[in-house]
């Protein structure tokens, strides 16, 4: 892989580290503000939808009207997916599928457009783009950028056991859901910290230690809670499937970029570890999908890079293309059959 060569600037390495440190000085895997504590952006409580779109889903055809999951025709017989009492009524394939979304600033799209709340959701995040998938109801996105798998004080994002506790109370985390999604661990291991250790000149004194005391809080601490939170999700939503990503490597090998070979090696080796934590919680019913492989030859320092690095606030975040080409991807590639009719999926 060339050195990058960005179309509006050729940035020489130091002026890569002074990019970089600004993009960590701050950084918490969406350096949002926070919203008030009780406010809905803050609690994940829009779910991106009007009350004209849920409503949507009407008495005979929306989530199953009186039929529920089968009536007298269930997956066949003379009706296939459908028929008169087939999953949902008379709407043909069946109930949209029932979706939530969980989990920090990757799941919530942050830096991949606007800002849609103080949450960092975008339009461009992956439960907005399989949101957009014929058939799929997102019913709740409570994803929020900072989150933390472990609970956090008040006035901190949303964290994921407040998270699930809010689409319980709200009724849209429940028997009835198809698929859950879950993006969670980076601000667990304080991914920012983990960065500015690795910039500059003093590798592997600091480096290599940070991403040592990473790996030991994300096999120590985070994976008992993910284990945990996970379980709480079964035990809220049994019918459920339980699809967990990873993060993507965020620095492209090989090239000239704002870290040493040595600390893309270490840091992309760190990426591993954690995916390894957060893939070795998720129970069997469920799926882990690994993103690393889209976002091959799109880190930070290839020419076509995928993850941004411009001294804002998105910095370290996919873009655009990211969400849609990387996560998006992945998901549907590993997990696609999860979003599509019920009746066809084979597991109910």
């Amino acid at each position: 892989m060339s050195p990058v060569q960005h179309p509006s600037r050729r940035t020489s390495r130091r002026g890569s580290l002074a990019v970089l440190a600004l993009a960590v000085s701050a950084l918490l895997i969406g350096g949002v503000a926070p919203a008030a504590a009780d406010s809905p952006a803050h609690r994940g409580a829009g779910n991106g939808h009007s009350p004209e779109h849920r409503g949507g889903h009407g008495a005979g055809n929306g989530h199953g009207g009186g039929n529920g999951h089968g009536g007298g025709n269930g997956h066949g017989g003379g009706n296939g997916h459908g028929g008169g009492n087939g999953h949902g009524g008379g709407n043909g394939w069946g109930r949209d599928i029932d979706y939530v979304a969980f989990g920090d600033s990757y799941a919530s799209g942050f830096g991949g457009g606007p800002l849609l709340d103080a949450c960092g959701r975008t339009a461009q995040g992956y439960p907005a783009l399989l949101d957009a998938l014929n058939r799929v109801d997102l019913e709740t996105d409570a994803t929020c950028a900072g989150a933390t798998a472990l609970t956090t004080p008040p006035d901190a994002p949303a964290d994921l056991p407040e998270q699930i506790s809010d689409a319980a109370a709200r009724g849209t985390l429940n028997a009835r859901t198809d698929v859950v999604t879950v993006t969670i661990g980076g601000n667990d291991i304080r991914f920012g910290t983990v960065v500015a250790a690795c910039i500059g000149q003093q590798l592997p004194a600091t480096c290599a230690p940070a991403l040592e005391q990473a790996n030991t809080y994300a096999s120590t601490v985070l994976a008992p809670q993910l284990a945990a939170q996970f379980a709480r999700i079964a035990e809220l939503a049994p019918r459920a499937t339980l699809v967990v990503t990873g993060y993507p490597y965020l620095f492209e090998a090989g090239t000239s970029g704002p870290l040493s070979a040595e600390a893309q090696t270490l840091f992309n080796a760190g990426t591993d570890d954690l995916n390894a934590v957060i893939a070795g919680q998720v129970p069997e019913s469920g799926v882990f999908v690994d993103v690393v492989d889209e976002f091959a030859g799109h880190g930070v320092g290839a020419a076509d890079s995928w993850i941004r690095l411009e001294g804002g606030q998105f910095d370290l975040h996919p873009n655009e293309t990211g969400y849609r080409e990387g996560y998006l991807a992945a998901i549907l590639a590993d997990a696609g059959s999860e979003f599509s009719a019920p009746g066809c999926r084979g597991r109910h």
